[in-house]
């Protein structure tokens, strides 16, 4: 509900379920002086050889603008090739190295380029409150900070050029880097790429390779073996694991040699087939506690997995989570991404799913499947109680002892913790609804909605929000609807659907009243007040509120009552009654500290001020914008305390010069990091101080 009701400072982004200003509790800003990214994951070990390819990567590394091209078939070491020349590169790039899997061959939807943008703006904090999704804003504010610096970009695993071309710098100092299995001819023809085709090792390289990997001394048996497993490094070093002894060497040659596996498999035009008995051949050797969590891995949804997801998949502690994970590692089964991070190469994936579906019975499958979003509700709930503690939040009424409990303990780390797994909850959410989990499909993305509105993360907001109404509907549940249609207002709302916004607040008020439950209704109503007022409809939003008022007093919810109070003062200053104003934010203040609720109370301290500088009370209004920046400091209500400064300074621009340079000096430094377009006009004040 707060988050729709009035900040004298500036618009709230619509949905009562929200209930808090975003950019309070979004965590530090961007400074001017960050840290340089360098998200390169861990180069391969034992890496042979590819020297023309690296010397053609340094070669055009060195040109402006640089953009190269990797291609080649899945398992020739395209991403491990790229990964380990970056690591080797990495001073010719000293303000740092972006990485994003863009998933173009993953049996997940490819990685859309405004989920990468996201990612590489987050990793330059870079804020992004006015990019409202807008792919052409964020790759033209990518390209803005990219402008003097020298960083490496690369986009690993490319299907198509529409997932590439937002991301390619323009800044001469910088170089991109792309990986595909197609050519993407496209870019060498309309981008001036430089395109390589990555071919399988050498032989006598992939001989060298699986003699460092096993520790045998090379042969004529190892050099067969290297030609039947085609050279494909991914190949050669399972196959090395495997074959640690001669004799291991002799068996897996003949097993390969075998009519119906060998070369018609590992030399099929379907690439994707070519590793399905290596793979048997590994898997067969792994003891029962291994084969069974590799089989359990394969029904997670996402991209990878923490250890604390596979501890919940697996149905063991942490501990013994990460044992398994490290020992499918060191059997090159799983590759680590990064610190207790992992994810399977697609192939090995695919064959991980076979195995899940041929061995493991449906009901353990769908036990796995809810024990891991049980975990991802358990922690989207602990964030939104972080978060945003004062709001309601879904139901926790499940049973058991969780493998591991949230170990965020402040703002910072919860949205640490979901902007690392965001897009493993959007298919989580996907497969919740899949397995007919109905109840998880709508609580995850409400438990997680708030994070949504912090990070503007409009597109997952919208989409999750429709999955949780068709989840709620599906598992009857009135309760969990009318939430979801308020959700799924707020946003609309965000983007400036209020048309839509309305529609869908309107249904949630329908439905409350049909049901009977006078707390949605009150939401519902306000929600739709709050509509009503930003399309300055301000009768019609007045008398909506008011009506959502008197429901807040009947079940006597200070808090909210604090709310509407407030809203109802800035729908009386937008009616040119400051008078009335006045009286509204007073009750409004009184409420609010009744509940302890401080955003509120803040607000409610801004628009005094703004009611008293209307009425000319200029004294007492400099006053109550005093009292609106210490809260706002104490509550790090950034975008609040930069429009609280603004309006403090523009009233002592006459009277108290010092102070009001003072307080504009100060808003003008939040309001560019914030890319607040208000900072223009605080330039031209602070030029008229001079």
């Amino acid at each position: 509900m707060d988050a729709n009701r009035g900040s004298s400072g500036g618009e709230r982004s619509a949905g009562r379920a929200n209930e808090v200003d975003a950019g309070s509790l979004a965590g530090p800003l961007a400074r001017a002086e960050s840290p340089a990214p360098h998200q390169l994951p861990r180069a391969a070990t034992c890496f042979t050889d590819r020297a023309a390819e690296i010397d053609r990567l340094n070669t055009t590394a060195r040109q402006e603008s640089s953009l190269a091209v990797v291609s080649g078939q899945a398992g020739v070491g395209k991403s491990a090739l790229v990964v380990w020349w970056a690591h080797q590169a990495m001073e010719q790039f000293p303000d740092g190295q972006l990485y994003t899997d863009l998933r173009g061959y993953h049996s997940l939807p490819p990685q859309r380029p405004e989920e990468a943008l996201h990612s590489f703006l987050l990793a330059l904090d870079a804020p992004m409150d006015n990019l409202l999704g807008n792919l052409d804003a964020m790759a033209a504010k990518f390209r803005s900070l990219l402008h003097g610096r020298r960083m490496l970009i690369i986009a690993d695993n490319a299907r198509r050029i529409d997932q590439v071309l937002p991301l390619l710098a323009s800044a001469p100092g910088c170089c991109t880097v792309v990986t595909s299995r197609s050519n993407l001819e496209a870019l060498e023809i309309t981008q001036g790429a430089s395109c390589m085709t990555l071919r399988p090792l050498p032989q006598r390289d992939a001989v060298t390779l699986f003699s460092l990997m096993s520790g045998q001394a090379e042969s004529q048996q190892i050099t067969d073996l290297i030609s039947q497993c085609g050279s494909l490094p991914l190949t050669v070093r399972i196959a090395a694991q495997q074959a640690r002894t001669p004799d291991d060497v002799t068996a897996l040659v003949q097993d390969l040699s075998n009519t119906a596996n060998r070369l018609s498999t590992l030399s099929s035009p379907d690439e994707e087939t070519g590793m399905h008995l290596v793979l048997s051949w590994s898997y067969n050797g792994l003891t029962p506690a291994k084969a069974r969590a590799f089989r359990l891995l394969a029904l997670h949804a996402g991209p990878d997995f923490s250890t604390d997801s596979a501890a919940a998949l697996i149905g063991v502690p942490r501990n013994a989570a990460l044992r398994l994970l490290r020992a499918l590692k060191s059997d090159n089964l799983l590759e680590e991404v990064s610190d207790r991070r992992f994810r399977f190469h697609d192939l090995i994936r695919d064959y991980a799913q076979e195995r899940v579906l041929a061995e493991e019975p449906e009901s353990e499958r769908d036990a796995a499947v809810r024990r891991e979003l049980l975990h991802y509700l358990r922690h989207c709930d602990r964030a939104d109680r972080l978060l945003v503690p004062q709001r309601s939040h879904v139901p926790m009424d499940e049973e058991g002892t969780p493998p591991s409990e949230p170990d965020f303990a402040d703002n910072a780390g919860a949205l640490a913790w979901c902007d690392a797994e965001i897009v493993n909850l959007a298919a989580a959410v996907d497969q919740a609804m899949r397995h007919r989990m109905h109840d998880m499909a709508w609580k995850v993305p409400i438990a997680l909605i708030y994070y949504l509105v912090v990070r503007h993360h409009h597109a997952y907001r919208h989409d999750l929000s429709i999955t949780a109404l068709q989840a709620a509907r599906l598992d009857r549940n009135d309760w969990a609807e009318t939430w979801a249609l308020i959700c799924l207002g707020g946003a609309a709302g965000a983007v400036g659907r209020h048309a839509e916004a309305a529609e869908r607040f309107t249904a949630a008020l329908n439905l409350s009243r049909r049901t009977g439950d006078l707390k949605w209704e009150s939401i519902a109503t306000y929600n739709l007040a709050w509509t009503l007022r930003v399309a300055g409809r301000y009768e019609e939003a007045y008398v909506q509120q008011k009506r959502a008022l008197e429901q807040h007093r009947h079940e006597d919810d200070q808090r909210s009552q604090a709310i509407s109070r407030n809203e109802l003062g800035t729908i009386s200053l937008a009616l040119g009654k400051p008078e009335q104003a006045r009286e509204h934010c007073l009750a409004a203040l009184h409420l609010a500290r009744v509940a302890n609720d401080l955003l509120t109370e803040a607000a409610a301290l801004h628009q005094l001020g703004d009611a008293n500088g209307r009425l000319q009370d200029l004294e007492s209004a400099a006053d109550w914008y005093s009292q609106a920046v210490t809260l706002r400091r104490r509550t790090d209500d950034r975008p609040g305390l930069a429009h609280s400064l603004v309006e403090l300074g523009r009233l002592r621009i006459e009277s108290h010069r010092a102070e009001a340079r003072a307080a504009l000096t100060e808003a003008l430094r939040l309001l560019e990091l914030l890319e607040d377009p208000l900072a223009d006009e605080v330039r031209r004040l602070l030029h008229h101080l001079q």
